[in-house]
């Protein structure tokens, strides 16, 4: 009996955007690397680079680097082959410094240590993942400095480098340079705060909602997730799970019935919800999230209005122009314009 696959309805039904990368990461994996922080942090940047679960390296891009394309062996056992071997850091927003095991006996390479230096010295964010910024420290980077560390590794820490300030209570601690990340489920909250600080909060809510596999994302609010968005202090669950749909589906041409549909509700129900928390309807907060994610391409990126439209759910240009000035009271371009001459964000 032959077994024939075919998902092929499953393929994006759009051409891939040519949008330029908001977000891009280097990351190099020591031996004995920890794959749990590896994998949620790619993860999550797999979420938010496309829509909905498609993988294809749009808004994020990633990549694992190495002196050589040899495999390099985690500490479960399975080993990973590098993407490309070291590059001009300027290529990458961040260069990640994944550790893992502190007892291993697995020689680091001096390459490694030689990247650092050069990340370094072009000033280029270094991050320490795990226990990758003991590789920082080693070079004394991190003197004087604030630490986020595992708990477990805080003795290790104090004893073998005094200089630096070890920080247990904070998932991630951004220092100057260096942002440290004690691994674990704080790979999230940093993954959250890179996403959301280059690709918007749209970004990062619809990654953080495609890692719950639909769950509700107000039960992690008060731990990984740090946002001060009226949302977020609704106590309405539907409202909070209309929203997470929003995010996820910018792009899409998908009406506030469908989305009343998919909770179980309609849309004369969800419009009373919506009114009543957050003091509009559902299709106004919807798009003025569009709105909000299209004024953050017009600032930061090169992308011409048409193709910002498209990115941010609007039909065509001129409906984008249209409800863009009425909300922020001057066209995409003229707020471009405006930009570029003052130097305003």
């Amino acid at each position: 009996m032959s077994h024939q696959r075919n998902y092929d309805f499953l393929k994006p039904k759009k051409p891939h955007s040519k949008v330029k990368p908001l977000l891009r990461i280097g990351i190099v994996a020591v031996p004995n690397f920890t794959l749990g922080a590896l994998s949620d942090l790619v993860e999550f940047l797999r979420y938010a680079a496309d829509e909905k679960d498609y993988s294809q390296q749009i808004y994020c891009q990633w990549s694992l680097l190495s002196h050589n394309l040899d495999k390099v062996l985690s500490s479960c056992g399975l080993e990973i082959v590098p993407t490309e071997t070291f590059c001009d850091p300027a290529t990458f927003d961040y260069i990640v410094i994944l550790g893992g095991l502190l007892h291993s006996n697995a020689k680091i390479p001096s390459e490694i240590y030689d990247y650092i230096i050069e990340v370094e010295r072009t000033n280029i964010p270094l991050i320490g993942l795990g226990t990758g910024q003991f590789l920082l420290a080693e070079l004394g980077l991190l003197n004087a400095r604030k630490c986020a560390v595992h708990f477990t590794h805080e003795m290790t820490l104090e004893k073998l480098f005094p200089k630096i300030i070890p920080v247990t209570d904070e998932p991630y601690i951004r220092d100057g340079q260096f942002i440290t990340c004690s691994g674990g489920f704080s790979t999230l909250s940093l993954a959250m705060a890179l996403v959301s600080e280059h690709c918007g909060n749209s970004r990062s809510r619809k990654a953080l909602h495609y890692l719950m596999a639909g769950g509700n994302i107000s039960e992690i609010h008060g731990s990984t997730v740090k946002n001060n968005e009226l949302e977020l202090r609704c106590n309405d669950d539907m409202v909070t799970e209309a929203i997470s749909i929003m995010h996820q589906k910018s792009m899409e041409f998908t009406t506030i019935d469908e989305i009343a549909q998919k909770l179980g509700t309609n849309k004369r129900q969800l419009t009373r919800l919506f009114n009543r928390h957050l003091k509009m309807p559902p299709g106004e907060y919807w798009r003025n999230l569009r709105l909000k994610s299209a004024r953050r391409a017009v600032l930061n990126t090169n992308n011409s209005i048409a193709q910002i439209a498209y990115e941010c759910g609007f039909a065509d240009s001129s409906h984008l122009v249209r409800w863009f000035k009425k909300y922020f009271g001057k066209t995409p371009t003229q707020m471009r314009r405006i930009h570029l001459d003052i130097g305003i964000s």
